[in-house]
């Protein structure tokens, strides 16, 4: 069921396009990822879906649970109250505690002391930080002030997460936290926006992602079909050749492909065009009647799609 979505959005700052016709449709449940590089539009689009500034074409439209729908800027009160918003940098008061953020946050949403005092205690022992509660904010770790954000973002319990840049800074191993609480929540319930130039982590936790370049989106769908269009590029193939080897090796130093890496017991070919190089290995196969045991074919990690679409400014539209 859609809970999110953006008809022919566009924005300018002055005489700067900062988006232009951007069409998006989020739905109950998803992990949408945002992707692309700094100062792509990926921040202006965020604050748009979540009412701090207002598109000068098209329209950002919410659904209810019952189907209705309502336009952002007519229903801007009522929407807001649905959605927890976490900005690039972190927007906690530093000389409160932790607990009297999360209050603070709370109360800022209208909600009623004795209701906010359960949620509080609740969202804070979800977010691994109870014990820190009197602590001041300034005072934890930098990955506890990413729990703390989050914190203040869903002590109302909002339907719609929005995140911007959630593991900027972050070691790897406080981003795979981070990102687990993400996955957490979203089991919650809670349909998760993220914007991000983390490829491979947006990879790994978004279900549907959007590339945006110079204001444009490029793609936006399922990870799986947006790889469809680029199986044929910068493919993986590792050929298990059994006692064959030798005549595989030799008849792939043949091939027009990138890279050739010889392990013995199989060997990796890398093709930036998996057709022509399958159909070449199937058809040496058939002409000297041989086997193979086993050929495998790595899809294109997200990083490779996102390069080839944005390079040469976002030249590269759908195929």
């Amino acid at each position: 069921m859609e809970l999110l979505r953006l008809k022919g959005v566009t924005k300018e700052f002055g005489s700067r396009l900062i988006l232009s016709n951007v069409n998006m449709v989020v739905e109950e449940g998803d992990i949408f990822g945002i992707i692309g590089k700094s100062g792509s539009g990926k921040s202006t689009l965020l604050n748009l879906i979540v009412g701090f500034s207002e598109p000068d074409e098209g329209q950002v439209l919410f659904y209810s649970p019952t189907g209705q729908c309502l336009n952002l800027k007519k229903h801007h009160m009522k929407i807001r109250k649905k959605i927890g918003f976490t900005p690039q940098h972190l927007s906690f008061y530093p000389k409160l505690t932790v607990k009297e953020n999360v209050l603070h946050f709370g109360r800022s949403y209208g909600i009623r002391d004795n209701i906010l005092v359960d949620n509080a205690k609740n969202i804070l022992d979800f977010m691994g930080l109870l014990e820190y509660k009197n602590f001041l904010a300034e005072e934890l770790s930098g990955g506890m002030q990413r729990r703390l954000d989050l914190a203040c973002s869903l002590i109302h319990k909002p339907k719609l997460l929005v995140l911007d840049e959630p593991i900027t800074d972050l070691d790897p191993g406080l981003r795979h936290q981070i990102l687990e609480l993400i996955k957490e929540v979203n089991k919650q319930g809670v349909t998760v926006i993220i914007a991000s130039h983390d490829l491979d982590n947006m990879e790994l936790i978004c279900n549907k992602i959007a590339i945006v370049n110079e204001g444009k989106f490029y793609y936006e769908g399922k990870i799986d079909e947006i790889r469809k269009p680029f199986l044929h590029q910068n493919s993986l193939i590792s050929l298990k050749t059994g006692k064959y080897h030798d005549l595989f090796l030799e008849y792939a130093k043949r091939l027009p492909i990138k890279k050739i890496i010889d392990c013995r017991t199989h060997i990796l070919l890398e093709s930036d065009n998996f057709n022509q190089t399958v159909n070449a290995i199937t058809s040496f196969i058939d002409r000297h009647g041989l086997t193979l045991n086993q050929m495998e074919i790595s899809q294109p990690s997200l990083k490779t799609i996102f390069e080839t679409i944005t390079k040469d400014g976002g030249e590269i539209l759908k195929p």
